[in-house]
C-alpha cells in the first residue's frame, strides 16, 4: 500500500552556528504544500522522527554525527543538499554507509550520479528544488532602497566579486547578510532591487546555489549570478537566469538597477521559469 503519511524532519543542533540549516526551510515548506495538495498527511518536526510516518530527513549529516543514525527507520529518505558532484564518494565511510541503508534524494543531478557510483541499496532520486505557491510570501514594497543585496557567507574570493558588483557608477548601495533568516531576512529581500549570487571560489563546490536563489525567483526578485568554470546549472535555469563572469558582474548589475522596467520584466520571466517546476511532480514521480 502506498505511503500516505509523511513527516519532514529538520535535524538542527541547538547552537547558533547551525542556524545555517534554516536554509532548508523553504524546500521543506514547498514539499509540505505539495504533499498536502496531493492528499497526503504531512507533518513537520525538528529533531524528532515520527515512526508512524515515512520520514524525509533534512540536515542528516549533523544528525548522524550526533549519533541519531540508529533512530532512523529503514524506509527513511535522506534529502541531500551537500555538494559531492566534483569528486568520487568512494572511500568515505559515512557516505557509503548511508547509501547502503537508506533512500537518497538529492537536489543536484551531478550528485545523483556520484551516489549511484556507490551501487546504493536504492537508486538515488533527483528531487530538484521546485515551486509551491506558499513560497511567494514576500509582499512587494513601493520603495526598494537597497540596490544590491547579497545573502550568504563572505570569503576573500566572494569579497572580490562583491566589490566588482558596484558597477561603473560605483554608487550602488550594497548590503550583505549572513546567517539571517525568517522575517528579518524577508524584509531585506523586499527592499532590494537586485539579489546577487556569488561563487564560493572553492572548485569542489561547483553546483549552482538553486536552494538560495529559488526563493528569490519565487518572490519575483531579479537575480544576477556569478558564472565560474565548470558550474553545474540545470538547463531550464541556464537559459533564463543572468549568469556572468566576475569581470562582468558590475555591468550586469548596472543594467538591471538603472532600468526598472527591464528589471521587472526579467524578474517576471524568471518567476515563470521557476513556477513551471511544480513540486507535486517531484512527489508524484517518486511515489506513484
Amino acid at each position: 500500500m502506498r505511503t500516505r503519511k509523511i513527516n519532514l524532519v529538520l535535524f538542527k543542533p541547538d547552537t547558533p552556528r547551525f542556524n545555517i540549516l534554516d536554509c532548508h526551510l523553504e524546500v521543506i515548506a514547498s514539499l509540505q504544500w505539495g504533499f498536502n495538495a496531493l492528499g497526503y498527511e504531512c507533518s513537520f518536526t525538528t529533531n524528532a522522527i515520527n515512526k508512524s510516518c515515512r520520514n524525509i530527513v533534512f540536515g542528516w549529516v549533523p544528525s548522524i554525527k550526533c549519533g541519531y543514525i540508529d533512530e532512523f527507520p529503514n524506509d527513511t529518505i535522506l534529502y541531500n543538499f551537500e555538494q559531492y558532484s566534483s569528486a568520487s564518494m568512494k572511500g568515505f565511510p559515512v557516505l557509503e554507509m548511508v547509501a547502503q541503508r537508506f533512500q537518497i534524494w538529492d537536489y543536484s543531478l551531478g550528485n545523483v550520479h556520484r551516489w549511484n557510483e556507490l551501487n546504493p541499496i536504492f537508486p538515488a532520486y533527483y528531487a530538484k528544488v521546485s515551486f509551491a505557491p506558499n513560497l511567494a510570501n514576500i509582499a512587494p514594497l513601493g520603495l526598494e532602497d537597497i540596490d544590491i543585496l547579497y545573502i550568504g557567507s563572505i570569503s576573500p574570493s566572494r569579497a572580490e566579486t562583491l566589490i566588482s558588483c558596484g558597477g561603473t557608477s560605483s554608487r550602488h548601495a550594497l548590503v550583505t547578510l549572513s546567517n539571517v533568516w525568517g522575517k528579518q531576512r524577508n524584509d531585506f529581500i523586499a527592499r532590494a532591487k537586485l539579489l546577487i549570487n556569488v561563487s564560493s571560489g572553492n572548485p569542489l563546490f561547483n553546483v549552482f546555489e538553486i536552494v538560495r536563489v529559488s526563493y528569490y525567483l519565487a518572490n519575483r526578485k531579479a537575480v544576477v549570478s556569478e558564472l565560474t568554470p565548470q558550474l553545474e546549472i540545470e538547463e531550464d535555469l541556464r537559459d533564463a537566469l543572468c549568469f556572468v563572469s566576475r569581470e562582468n558582474m558590475g555591468a550586469a548589475c548596472d543594467e538591471l538597477i538603472l532600468n526598472p522596467e527591464k528589471r521587472k520584466e526579467y524578474a517576471d520571466e524568471c518567476f515563470e521559469v521557476f513556477r513551471r517546476r511544480d513540486v507535486r511532480d517531484v512527489i508524484r514521480n517518486f511515489f506513484d
